[in-house]
C-alpha cells in the first residue's frame, strides 16, 4: 500500500493493507484479542502491518474515548529539564505516586508524568498553557529566564515550584541566606584559610543563594573573598574539570563547598587526582544530602533541606492547590539542616 509521505497510518488504513475489519485492528492495538478469540495468525500479520507501516498512536484521542464520565480523571505531572540532575525529581515522583494511591477510587483515578524542558526554554513547551493538559504540576529545575516567564504567565492549573520565590505561585523552598552560611561557617571553624565555591555556569535561584550566602559568610569572618569555581555544567565530570583547573592555579585552596552533591563528586575526583586527600588537604561539603552521601569516599558532609521534607510539602500543597483548601499563593520554607560526616 502507498502512501504519501506526511500522511498518517491510520486504523483503517492498517485494515485495507491485511484485508480484516477496522475492529479487529482496534481489537488488536488495545491488546484485547484474546477475549475476542482472534486467531494468533491473524493477531501477527496485523502487528507485522503495524511496524511495516509505521504506525503511530493518538494517545489524546484515545483517553478522550476511554473517558468514563462517571469517574474523575486527573492528570499531573513534574516538569524539569534536561540538564538538571534527576535526584529531587525521583524523589518527588515516589512520593506523588504514593499520595496518588492513597486518593485512588473507583470513581477517581490519576495519571503521573514527567515532561522534560530545556533549561531556560519552559515556554516552549507544547501543552503547557491549554486548561486541559493538566490538573496540577511541581515545577523545578528552572532558570532565570524559566522564572521570569512564569512571573509573567498564570498557568491555568494548580502549579507548585520547588526551589524558587515567584510570585503568584506557591513554592517550596529552603530558608534563603542558611545553607551557604552553614557550610562557611563549618569550613572556617575548622581551620580552613582558603574556602571556594564550586557553582554550575547556569545559576538557579536556589543554587546562586547558596553561592551568595557563602561568600557573604566568608567575607564577614575573615574580611576576604572566596573563590568562585565555576562548572560548565551540574555533571560531576564538569566539576571535576572546574576544580582540577582550579587547583592547578591556587594550590592553598583547603576547603570547598559545592552547591550540589554531583559536583560534590567531581570535586572529589579532582582532588584525589591532585593527589591530595578529603578532608586532609582539601574538606568538603556539598548540598542535599544525597542519598548515596554515605557511600562517598569518605562520606559527604552536607548542608540543605532533609528532601524526603521538601517533597512531602511539595505534594501535600499540589493536592491542597487542586482540592482548592488553598487558593492564594504560598510559600513554604524548609530550614536546612547539617550532616556531619568524614569530609569536613
Amino acid at each position: 500500500m502507498a502512501r504519501g509521505e506526511n500522511r498518517p497510518v491510520t486504523v483503517r488504513m492498517i485494515a485495507e493493507h491485511v484485508g480484516i475489519s477496522p475492529a479487529a485492528v482496534s481489537t488488536v492495538l488495545a491488546n484485547r484479542h484474546e477475549e475476542r478469540r482472534l486467531a494468533p495468525a491473524t493477531v501477527e500479520r496485523i502487528r507485522q502491518a503495524v511496524r511495516e507501516l509505521g504506525y503511530v498512536p493518538n494517545v489524546a484521542a484515545r483517553r478522550l474515548r476511554a473517558h468514563d464520565p462517571e469517574v474523575r480523571h486527573m492528570e499531573l505531572g513534574i516538569l524539569t529539564s534536561f540538564e538538571a540532575p534527576l535526584f529531587l525529581v525521583s524523589r518527588a515522583l515516589r512520593e506523588l505516586q504514593r499520595s496518588v494511591d492513597q486518593r485512588t477510587a473507583p470513581d477517581r483515578r490519576f495519571s503521573v508524568s514527567i515532561d522534560m524542558f530545556h533549561a531556560g526554554r519552559l515556554r516552549e513547551m507544547p501543552g503547557l498553557l491549554s486548561a486541559s493538559r493538566y490538573n496540577g504540576v511541581i515545577i523545578s529545575n528552572t532558570l532565570p529566564a524559566d522564572d521570569a516567564f512564569l512571573t509573567a504567565t498564570t498557568l491555568p492549573y494548580a502549579v507548585v515550584v520547588q526551589g524558587r520565590r515567584l510570585a503568584n505561585y506557591s513554592c517550596v523552598l529552603e530558608t534563603p541566606g542558611v545553607g551557604g552560611r552553614r557550610a562557611a561557617e563549618m569550613l572556617l571553624a575548622g581551620g580552613r584559610r582558603q574556602p571556594a565555591v564550586l557553582i554550575p555556569a547556569l545559576l538557579t535561584q536556589t543554587t546562586a543563594d547558596r553561592a551568595e550566602s557563602f561568600c557573604a559568610a566568608v567575607r564577614e569572618l575573615t574580611g576576604r573573598d572566596a573563590a568562585r569555581i565555576s562548572a560548565a555544567d551540574f555533571t560531576p565530570a564538569s566539576g571535576a574539570a572546574a576544580l582540577r583547573s582550579h587547583l592547578e592555579a591556587e594550590p592553598r585552596c583547603d576547603g570547598l563547598f559545592a552547591v550540589t552533591d554531583t559536583l560534590a563528586l567531581g570535586a572529589y575526583h579532582a582532588i584525589k587526582a591532585a593527589r591530595r586527600t578529603v578532608p586532609g588537604d582539601v574538606a568538603v561539603v556539598g548540598v542535599g544530602d544525597h542519598e548515596h552521601a554515605d557511600f562517598f569516599d569518605p562520606p559527604l558532609t552536607c548542608v540543605g533541606p532533609v528532601y524526603d521534607q521538601v517533597v512531602a510539602e511539595i505534594v501535600a500543597l499540589l493536592f491542597n492547590l487542586m482540592s482548592r483548601r488553598r487558593v492564594h499563593p504560598t510559600e513554604v520554607f524548609v530550614p536546612p539542616t547539617v550532616a556531619r560526616r568524614a569530609s569536613a
